[in-house]
This record gives structure tokens, C-alpha cells and sequence, in this order.
């Protein structure tokens, strides 16, 4: 008899699409049946069913009741072997749901919690304590970086389950190897001068990305020859422009929007630039790493668990003046560069697709106690 798992998300354009594609796939060829819970923004690929539900961000939102009362309704109908919840929301509502309805094993796997050190109290006093409320009925919660999987460890979960610490939702390190590129045309399809040192920024234009230090950092740089190109789009694409428009390095900032190609943009460029305020373990960063680009980031979660002397720099967000700092010393050190580039990619290794697929599979067939 085939196997059923439910997956669910707030989203599937900025969640299930972006990262678990190839585990929807890998379940599928292991002859699952994969039904997909979101809020419906977006088909997803390889789910063998896909319910729409009214489940929003915010944990204040009234909605989310709706989307237990919903979730409750697909889980009897469906009767599933296996949950696997993500994100905030994701995982409230849905373990919540499983618990009503007696449906398990259910595994959590938390991208990030809320309640990372230096975060607000709000976020300390409610997140940390709905997760330690939830742990009661979750089975499985795989965690993605150092900080988090020590905070999970401290949770009670429900009997014989188990933190995990798991390398991020992997990289197509395949994909990115075989990705070669000519610079010069790069930069002429981009309009970036020949001769430019070319510093990348790829995120979705929010607060949280932070890419106003990253325009801050450019406009301090001692060499105009520095270009900052910034891939993404966002809610601060206008306020950003006008950022670089008030600092008068307009011309030294180049907005790519939402760009398919990414990984030949990072066999362009000559250094990553990543001063994000709250990460899980950034994918971006750890494509940049096997792209063999020099990192420059914030030091916070996350980032930490990536970066290190050998492989770039940690910086504070804010501290634009030490960013431009070492954006400086780099384009002075090309030696450096392929240095720390030659590590960043051997160390880029660890987040292999193909590893963590693997790691998945393992954690699943323990929690599920059969082979999937």
C-alpha cells in the first residue's frame, strides 16, 4: 500500500518551491504519495495533491484558525504515515492539527526560530514558548544551525523523539560546478565596466536582508572602481535606488531584480557581500561559498556556522565602516581572494544536495522507524 506524507508551509512561492522541491521528488521516487499544504500562491512541482488553506503569517492573524479547522478536515480525510511541517506558522498550525487528530510521526524542521540571541523580548517570550508548548507533539525537529540546535535540545518532545542537526536544505553543488561563464560578456549584458571589482549582494529586498549597509559599505570604499550589484526584488527596491541616488553612487549600484541566473552572476563576481540581520544558514551564502567567492557577512546565526578566517570575514550589520574596510583590503589582495575562495569551496562540500538528501532520508527512517 502506498505511503502517505503530508508536507505544509505558510507558502509555496517563498518556501516550498524555493527549498524542498527535491524532497517532494525524493519521496515520489521512493513511491510516496506527497500532498502539499500551503496558502496556495503557487503550483508545486511533483506534489501528488495540493490543498490551499488560510494560513497567514502572523500569529495573530484569526485566519489560522480557519487553517487548524482546515488541516483538520485534509488529516481524517487522508489518513497520512508521515507530517513534515516549515516555517513559523506552518508549524503551529499543522502540529496543532496532527494532534487533534492523532496523526503521526510529525517532524519539524525549523528554518530559523524567532527567538535567536539579540532578538526583541517579544519574540523571546512568545516564539520560544509556543515552540516549547508544540515540542510536546512534535517527534522530530531538525534544526539548521548551532544556536537553534542547542535552544531545541532543551525542549521536552513528545516520547522517544529527537533534536537533529541538519546542514541546511542542501546546495546543487553539480549545478553550480557546472555553471562556467565569460566575465567580460557577463558584465556587458549587466552594463558593469570591464575593469570593475564586482561586489555581490543576493536577497530579497526587506529590512531583514539589510542592503542598506551593503549600499552604506560602497559609498565609503576608497577605490570607485567597486561596483556593488545587488540581485532580488522587494519591498525596498524604491528606497534602496533612492538610497544609492542620496549617496551620490548610483552608478556604482546595479539592481538586477529577480535573476535566473545567479550562479553565473557569482562566477563574475570577485567578492560576496551578506550583511542580513536574522538568518537560519543562508542559501545564498552557501552558493556563493561553492561559487568560490570570498564572504563578507554579518556576524550573527547562521552565518556564523558557515564563515570563518579561512573563508572570509564576520562583521556587525551596522559597522559599514569595517564592511568597506575589507571590501578595500580584498580588492588590494587578489592573492586573498583566490585563498579564501579555495577554502569556501572545499568547505562548501559539507552542504552538498546530494549529502543532505541523504541525511533527510536517514533522519525520516528513524523517526518513521521504516525505510522510505
Amino acid at each position: 500500500m502506498c505511503k502517505k506524507v503530508l508536507i505544509a508551509a505558510t507558502t509555496a512561492k517563498g518556501h516550498i518551491n524555493v527549498f524542498h522541491v527535491p524532497y517532494i521528488k525524493m519521496f515520489r521516487e521512493k513511491g510516496w504519495t506527497v500532498d502539499v499544504v500551503t496558502n496556495g500562491d503557487e503550483k508545486v512541482p511533483f506534489a501528488s495533491n495540493e490543498y490551499s488553506i488560510s494560513i497567514k503569517r502572523s500569529p495573530f492573524s484569526i485566519s489560522n484558525i480557519f487553517a487548524i479547522i482546515q488541516l483538520i478536515r485534509i488529516m481524517q480525510k487522508n489518513k497520512y504515515d508521515l507530517v513534515m511541517c516549515h516555517t513559523p506558522m506552518g508549524g503551529v498550525v499543522t502540529r496543532i492539527a496532527a494532534y487533534i487528530t492523532k496523526t503521526k510521526p510529525v517532524i519539524y524542521m525549523a528554518h530559523g526560530f524567532h527567538f535567536y540571541k539579540g532578538a526583541p523580548f517579544i519574540n523571546a517570550f512568545l516564539f520560544k514558548n509556543i515552540e516549547k508548548i508544540l515540542a510536546h507533539c512534535t517527534d522530530g525537529l531538525i534544526t539548521i544551525n548551532k544556536e537553534d540546535y542547542e535552544a531545541a535540545k532543551k525542549f521536552k518532545l513528545r516520547k522517544n523523539g529527537k533534536v537533529y542537526l541538519l546542514s541546511g536544505i542542501g546546495t546543487d553543488l553539480d549545478r553550480i560546478k557546472n555553471t562556467n561563464i565569460d566575465v567580460l560578456s557577463k558584465k556587458r549584458e549587466l552594463g558593469i565596466p570591464e575593469n570593475a571589482f564586482v561586489v555581490l549582494n543576493v536577497g530579497e529586498l526587506i529590512d531583514r536582508k539589510n542592503q542598506d549597509s551593503a549600499i552604506k559599505a560602497i559609498s565609503k570604499c576608497k577605490n570607485k572602481n567597486i561596483i556593488l550589484v545587488i540581485c532580488g526584488r522587494g519591498v525596498n527596491d524604491c528606497k534602496l535606488k533612492k538610497l544609492s541616488k542620496d549617496l551620490n553612487i548610483e552608478e556604482r549600484i546595479i539592481f538586477c531584480g529577480f535573476r535566473k541566473d545567479v550562479y553565473e552572476i557569482m562566477k563574475m563576481a570577485d567578492v560576496f557581500l551578506f550583511p542580513s540581520f536574522q538568518e537560519g544558514l543562508p542559501v545564498s551564502v552557501m552558493e556563493a561559498m561553492a561559487s568560490g567567492l570570498p564572504i563578507i557577512c554579518s556576524d550573527i546565526r547562521g552565518n556564523r556556522d558557515l564563515i570563518n578566517n579561512n573563508g572570509g570575514y564576520l562583521v556587525n550589520p551596522l559597522d559599514v565602516e569595517k564592511m568597506s574596510y575589507y571590501i578595500d583590503f580584498l580588492y588590494q589582495n587578489p592573492n586573498l581572494i583566490k585563498l579564501f575562495g579555495e577554502y569556501n569551496k572545499k568547505e562548501s562540500e559539507k552542504y552538498d544536495l546530494k549529502k543532505v538528501i541523504l541525511n533527510m532520508q536517514s533522519i525520516i527512517e528513524e523517526i518513521t522507524g521504516n525505510c522510505i
